[in-house]
């Protein structure tokens, strides 16, 4: 004897059995349908949360935890003495969580051969040494020569190599941005002379030496950036710094609490205002956004293939009522509640959404599992790789399962598809039992 808690889901479980006939059919393709949907949904929402992580760990592999940068300003003033950068690197190496607290010299320079058009590049001067923590990351980017910065020499990439058609041991002439500006507006002030004579004896002044350099080190661009690196000296004799720095780079214990050791820095009471911090996410702020609003978009676009295989079952809930309206109308007469009657077509839809979502979480991880395998299938099949490295910087696919992705996407699907079925079973129940039997 069945009990009438258990009669709803008895009866679900009889009306899915397959059988020759259209309901076993659309039964199968509501299935199917929440299969795929969580199936894409998984791998899909892996792969982008794979990338993320690895864009990040690519982004913290090559650009400095936090820069501190002192504001310009005049030197003698009549308020507190400013701090030098001497002063801030000893102070800042014993603050806790600092790994390493680096002078560095950066700016904008063109980067030429004698055979080549001249490529701007990033330049950053650091000192060579083993508590350089910034260089040991480096160093798992490097493909060819020494990391040492010493002497007249410049570490550039691989693509900036192929550009300028250059290999180790090479020579390379580099002119630093401001140089190059400042000439440029010589040569405007010359050209405004209305005396001949002073224009040409004007422009005859204007000599600019680039400083050549000796390519000594090479890394790999995709994963290194498009920066170059000298010794710290050679930038300051570029950037017309004398003697001075630009700022100190720091690495810290944990990059992702960069933004609020930085805070914490700025807010202490003995803090020199002329020095302000910049981290790897305010460089890189608008990337990240970018990546977090391309996820939620991810997340709004294939919501809609859960909803259409909500639809699926939908439909196979209104055709199983009408096919059981007698049924229905037999279960009413005899004493059946409304309830009991939404309840079998709930339980239907639950069952139908629950096998799809095992399905979907078994397939959406074997395409996971295989998914460089179908990568490069593909992309001997169709001569196109969809996963080009030169746009993600990867050489594999990576993939990341968030247990809270999955627990999102296993209750979305079960919650749409228990609510896709109930107006149809609401209906159902209200059948009137004395029509039912006449039909």
């Amino acid at each position: 004897m069945i009990s009438s808690s258990s009669a709803p889901l008895f009866l679900a479980l009889r009306y899915l059995r397959p059988k020759r006939s259209f309901v076993s059919v659309i039964t199968l393709i509501s299935i199917m349908g929440v299969m795929l949907g969580v199936g894409v949904l998984v791998v899909v929402m892996s792969v982008f949360k794979g990338w993320q992580s690895e864009f990040k760990k690519l982004l913290l592999g090559f650009e400095p935890h936090i820069v501190l940068m002192q504001q310009p300003g005049p030197k003698d003033t009549a308020g507190p003495a400013r701090i030098d950068w001497r002063q801030m690197q000893q102070r800042i190496q014993v603050a806790p969580g600092v790994l390493s607290a680096t002078p560095i010299a950066e700016g904008y320079a063109a980067i030429r051969t004698a055979k080549m058009d001249p490529e701007g590049v990033e330049i950053l001067g650091m000192k060579p040494g083993e508590d350089n923590a910034l260089l040991a990351k480096l160093e798992r980017h490097r493909l060819s020569g020494r990391l040492d910065l010493k002497g007249d020499c410049i570490v550039i990439t691989d693509r900036l190599a192929r550009k300028l058609g250059v290999k180790l041991g090479d020579p390379v002439s580099v002119l630093a941005r401001e140089t190059i500006g400042q000439m440029i507006r010589d040569l405007r002030t010359a050209d405004a002379e209305v005396d001949p004579a002073k224009a040409q004896a004007a422009k005859d002044e204007i000599i600019v030496i680039p400083k050549e350099l000796t390519v000594s080190a090479i890394l790999r661009g995709d994963t290194a950036g498009e920066r170059c690196y000298t010794p710290l000296y050679i930038a300051q004799e570029l950037f017309n710094l004398e003697g001075d720095v630009s700022g100190i780079e720091v690495e810290i214990t944990a990059p992702e609490q960069a933004d609020a050791m930085a805070i914490s820095w700025i807010n202490a009471t003995d803090w020199p205002m002329e020095w302000s911090p910049r981290t790897w996410t305010d460089l890189h702020g608008y990337t990240l956004q970018m990546v977090e609003n391309q996820k939620s978009l991810l997340w709004f676009l294939l919501l809609f293939i859960i909803l259409v295989a909500a639809f699926c079952v939908m439909n196979t809930t209104i055709t199983v009522t009408m096919q059981k309206r007698r049924e229905i109308g037999i279960l009413t007469a005899l004493g059946t509640r409304a309830s009991q009657v939404i309840g079998i077509f709930l339980n239907q839809a639950g069952i139908v959404a629950l096998v799809g979502l095992v399905g979907g979480l078994a397939g959406g991880f074997t395409i996971l599992h295989f998914r460089n395998d179908l990568r490069r299938w593909i992309a001997e099949s169709t001569g196109r790789d969809f996963f080009p490295q030169d746009i993600y910087f990867l050489s594999e696919i990576p993939a990341q399962i968030d247990p809270l992705d999955l627990a999102t996407i296993s209750g979305l699907a079960i919650v749409l598809c228990v609510l896709a079925a109930l107006i149809p079973a609401w209906v159902a129940a209200r059948v009137d039992p004395a029509v039912a039997l006449r039909e």
